[in-house]
Protein backbone atom coordinates (compact mmCIF):
# COMPACT_ATOMS: atom_id res chain seq x y z
CA UNK A 1 0.00 0.00 0.00
CA UNK A 2 1.16 3.70 -0.87
CA UNK A 3 1.36 6.21 2.06
CA UNK A 4 -1.47 7.79 0.79
CA UNK A 5 -3.63 5.10 1.18
CA UNK A 6 -2.19 3.94 4.69
CA UNK A 7 -2.85 7.60 5.83
CA UNK A 8 -6.50 7.74 4.67
CA UNK A 9 -7.02 4.18 6.27
CA UNK A 10 -5.52 5.33 9.53
CA UNK A 11 -7.87 8.12 9.97
CA UNK A 12 -9.16 8.89 12.99
CA UNK A 13 -6.24 7.10 14.99
CA UNK A 14 -4.99 8.62 18.21
CA UNK A 15 -1.81 9.74 18.73
CA UNK A 16 1.46 9.14 16.26
CA UNK A 17 -0.30 6.13 14.59
CA UNK A 18 -2.10 8.70 12.72
CA UNK A 19 0.57 10.97 11.25
CA UNK A 20 3.62 8.76 11.63
CA UNK A 21 3.93 6.32 8.75
CA UNK A 22 5.61 3.73 9.83
CA UNK A 23 3.06 3.37 12.80
CA UNK A 24 0.08 3.72 11.16
CA UNK A 25 1.45 1.26 8.50
CA UNK A 26 1.23 -1.39 11.87
CA UNK A 27 -2.11 0.21 13.00
CA UNK A 28 -3.72 -0.17 9.62
CA UNK A 29 -2.45 -3.74 9.66
CA UNK A 30 -4.22 -4.58 12.56
CA UNK A 31 -7.36 -2.62 12.30
CA UNK A 32 -7.58 -4.50 8.58
CA UNK A 33 -7.26 -7.63 10.78
CA UNK A 34 -9.20 -6.96 13.44
CA UNK A 35 -12.21 -6.28 10.67
CA UNK A 36 -11.45 -9.28 8.96
CA UNK A 37 -11.97 -11.78 11.84
CA UNK A 38 -14.68 -9.68 13.68
CA UNK A 39 -17.27 -9.97 10.72
CA UNK A 40 -17.22 -13.36 11.70
CA UNK A 41 -17.59 -13.17 15.23
CA UNK A 42 -20.79 -10.75 14.45
CA UNK A 43 -22.27 -13.36 12.65
CA UNK A 44 -22.06 -15.56 15.45
CA UNK A 45 -22.98 -13.06 18.02
CA UNK A 46 -25.93 -12.31 16.18
CA UNK A 47 -27.24 -16.30 16.25
CA UNK A 48 -26.48 -16.42 19.83
CA UNK A 49 -28.55 -13.16 20.74
CA UNK A 50 -31.36 -14.85 18.59
CA UNK A 51 -31.46 -17.90 20.43
CA UNK A 52 -31.50 -16.43 23.74
CA UNK A 53 -34.48 -14.24 22.40
CA UNK A 54 -36.23 -17.28 21.67
CA UNK A 55 -35.35 -19.39 24.35
CA UNK A 56 -37.21 -16.08 26.66
CA UNK A 57 -40.26 -15.88 24.55
CA UNK A 58 -41.03 -19.59 24.38
CA UNK A 59 -40.28 -20.08 27.92
CA UNK A 60 -42.48 -17.48 28.70
CA UNK A 61 -45.22 -20.50 27.11
CA UNK A 62 -44.07 -23.14 29.62
CA UNK A 63 -41.69 -24.63 26.64
CA UNK A 64 -37.79 -24.60 26.35
CA UNK A 65 -36.01 -23.62 22.91
CA UNK A 66 -34.75 -26.93 22.29
CA UNK A 67 -38.34 -28.90 22.68
CA UNK A 68 -40.17 -25.60 20.76
CA UNK A 69 -37.38 -25.65 17.50
CA UNK A 70 -38.30 -29.51 17.66
CA UNK A 71 -41.42 -29.10 16.98
CA UNK A 72 -41.05 -26.70 14.54
CA UNK A 73 -39.23 -29.37 12.71
CA UNK A 74 -41.53 -31.95 13.36
CA UNK A 75 -44.11 -29.74 11.81
CA UNK A 76 -41.83 -28.63 8.44
CA UNK A 77 -42.16 -24.94 9.80
CA UNK A 78 -39.00 -23.25 8.39
CA UNK A 79 -38.65 -20.03 9.80
CA UNK A 80 -35.05 -18.98 10.15
CA UNK A 81 -33.86 -17.96 14.21
CA UNK A 82 -33.75 -14.26 12.95
CA UNK A 83 -37.25 -14.39 12.07
CA UNK A 84 -38.14 -16.45 15.04
CA UNK A 85 -36.72 -13.92 17.34
CA UNK A 86 -38.26 -10.48 15.54
CA UNK A 87 -41.54 -12.66 16.38
CA UNK A 88 -40.65 -13.42 20.24
CA UNK A 89 -40.25 -9.65 20.60
CA UNK A 90 -42.74 -7.87 18.26
CA UNK A 91 -45.30 -10.38 17.59
CA UNK A 92 -46.28 -12.19 20.29
CA UNK A 93 -49.54 -13.57 19.80
CA UNK A 94 -48.00 -15.22 16.57
CA UNK A 95 -45.52 -16.24 18.45
CA UNK A 96 -47.91 -18.24 20.66
CA UNK A 97 -49.43 -19.44 17.95
CA UNK A 98 -46.30 -21.14 16.66
CA UNK A 99 -45.44 -22.61 20.50
CA UNK A 100 -48.77 -23.66 20.10
CA UNK A 101 -48.53 -25.67 17.43
CA UNK A 102 -44.66 -26.88 18.48
CA UNK A 103 -45.83 -28.60 21.69
CA UNK A 104 -48.80 -30.27 19.36
CA UNK A 105 -46.19 -32.04 17.12
CA UNK A 106 -44.59 -33.05 20.46
CA UNK A 107 -46.81 -34.20 23.08
CA UNK A 108 -43.87 -35.46 25.47
CA UNK A 109 -43.17 -32.11 26.09
CA UNK A 110 -42.81 -31.12 29.62
CA UNK A 111 -44.80 -27.79 30.44
CA UNK A 112 -42.02 -25.48 32.52
CA UNK A 113 -43.28 -22.68 34.71
CA UNK A 114 -41.32 -19.69 34.19
CA UNK A 115 -39.84 -18.38 37.40
CA UNK A 116 -41.73 -15.68 39.23
CA UNK A 117 -38.83 -12.99 40.49
CA UNK A 118 -40.25 -10.92 42.97
CA UNK A 119 -39.85 -9.53 46.34
CA UNK A 120 -41.76 -12.78 47.88
CA UNK A 121 -39.30 -15.29 46.89
CA UNK A 122 -36.62 -13.50 48.16
CA UNK A 123 -37.45 -13.44 51.42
Amino acid sequence: MNKKKIFKLAKGFRGRAKNCIRIARERVEKALQYSYRDRRNKKRDMRSLWIERINAGARQHGVNYGNFMCGLMKENIQLNRKVLSELAMHEPYSFKALVDVSRNANPKIKIVEPKKVGLASVL
